[in-house]
């Protein structure tokens, strides 16, 4: 068992970067082998405590993020680990030669479902299996743009790339860039020692969510101070700058009873009017999305299908053109 196990892991290392995916009859096939491992006695058992789990971490995520408890996510993680493992020995032990089938069953789901905050998906996680989250191979006859952002900004980083190539190396800082109070953390290493000739930037979202009933993570007086203080620093790299608009929020900025936000549209107002006593050029993701919510949004959320990402690309990729020429 413990060969088939490395063999299985071996599998996994391989063939992460071309997975087939499964047939109809390769579905069938495991989900009933699947079925008979979850009827042994040692998964019933693993069940139980998988199941205890899941349900104390989901409690836990319908309070607010300052409520939360940060241990219950780590015992989730490990107990969905531990399940895994026993399911993938129950499995190979009803059936020895299912291993590189049910490694690419993993592989996929893994591609799939891969997440880092609520409704992330692979394509705008910052996730090393994201291609967005690699740095390109600079040409040296062509100008440097950093992206600066949040997962937003993730989803939309390849079909930028793929707009302005030939014209541009486009670089993105190499994590969601979350809220300003993250960006004042890490701009510093953002920036690098490098030459940018723009930064493409927005901060907004994560200051506006609710981290309790009553307070945001940071308050409209703070967010457009923090921002602000990471102005003086892109500007001081002499780098031409770009500032995004946030993107909307959809069902009036509640998307659950502890996942708010606070008005987008008010904070844009504020965020707009910062800029332009700064002389900073404004890219408006926010009115370039916002007639096309029920087609590109998803559901409930704040992210977008590969169409939105590919609308909101063209007017990022059009606003470094136009800092470019000038």
């Amino acid at each position: 068992m413990k060969h088939l196990s490395t063999l299985l892991f071996v599998f996994l290392f391989v063939h992460t970067w071309a997975v087939e995916p499964l047939s109809d009859a390769d579905k069938k096939k495991l989900a009933g082998i699947e079925l008979t491992a979850k009827r042994t006695p040692a998964m019933r058992e693993a069940a139980k405590t998988y199941s205890a789990a899941r349900k104390a971490y989901s409690d836990d995520r319908k309070k607010f993020p300052a409520d939360r408890d940060k241990d219950a996510a780590k015992t989730w993680r490990a107990a969905s680990a531990a399940y895994d493992a026993a399911l993938q020995k129950a499995v190979l032990a009803v059936d020895p030669t299912i291993g590189p089938l049910w490694a690419r069953k993993l592989e996929l789901k893994k591609l799939g479902l891969d997440k880092a905050n609520e409704g992330e998906t692979l394509a705008d996680s910052d996730s090393a299996k994201n291609n967005a989250m690699k740095a390109p191979k600079d040409d040296p006859g062509l100008p440097r743009v950093l992206l600066i952002g949040d997962s937003i900004s993730i989803g939309y980083t390849l079909p930028v790339r793929d707009l302005l190539k030939g014209k541009a190396n486009v670089h993105r800082i190499p994590q969601n860039g979350g809220a300003t109070e993250v960006g004042l953390d890490k701009m510093k290493s953002w920036l690098g020692d490098g030459k940018w000739d723009v930064i493409h930037f927005n901060f907004g979202l994560h200051d506006a969510k609710y981290a309790s009933e009553t307070t945001q993570r940071a308050t409209r007086e703070q967010y457009i101070a923090n921002l602000k203080a990471l102005i003086s620093q892109m500007k001081a790299t002499g780098a031409k700058l770009v500032f995004a608009t946030t993107t909307p929020v959809p069902n009036g900025g509640v998307l659950s009873p502890t996942r708010r936000f606070d008005s987008v549209e008010e904070r844009n107002k504020l965020a707009t009017a910062l800029m332009q006593e700064q002389g900073i050029a404004i890219d408006d993701l926010y009115a370039v999305v916002l007639p096309e919510m029920s087609c590109v949004g998803r559901e409930n959320d704040v992210h977008f299908s590969s169409e939105g990402y590919a609308l909101l690309a063209k007017a990022v990729a059009q606003s470094i053109e136009t800092a470019l020429t000038k």
